[in-house]
């Protein structure tokens, strides 16, 4: 087992003495496996790993370029989140009219079952 780990970082004892830089280590996770994928998560995982090495990278030089850009991570997760639409009330209120008063402070708040935080 202890060959095999080490087999997965490509010329480790290069680096032993550098307490600088970094490894990058891909990673898979079964929370984010596609539920119509009828393979086993061994399967997958297995795949990946035989095409994406683990990546010394020394002091001062730059990551490896991720897979996926950040901006389509973030879109990704902008789509993937419904914001639900806030009840608004406030005070002074005029009337029924949804007015209020110019030149006074107005108080804004949210009520009902708006929640606190959205993931």
């Amino acid at each position: 087992m202890w060959d095999d780990y080490k087999a997965r970082y490509p010329d480790y004892e290069s680096y032993a003495d550098d307490e600088e830089g970094h490894w990058y280590v891909p990673r898979c996770d079964p929370r984010y496996m596609a539920d119509d994928d009828e393979r086993d998560f061994g399967d997958i995982m297995a795949d990946y790993y035989a095409d994406h090495d683990p990546v010394y990278v020394p002091a001062g030089e730059s990551a490896p370029v991720p897979e996926v850009d950040g901006v389509t991570l973030a879109r990704a997760a902008w789509d993937a989140v419904t914001i639900p639409t806030a009840t608004i009330s406030y005070n002074p209120m005029y009337g029924g009219v949804g007015a209020t008063f110019v030149g006074m402070d107005t108080w804004v708040w949210a009520t009902g079952d708006t929640p606190k935080e959205v993931t």
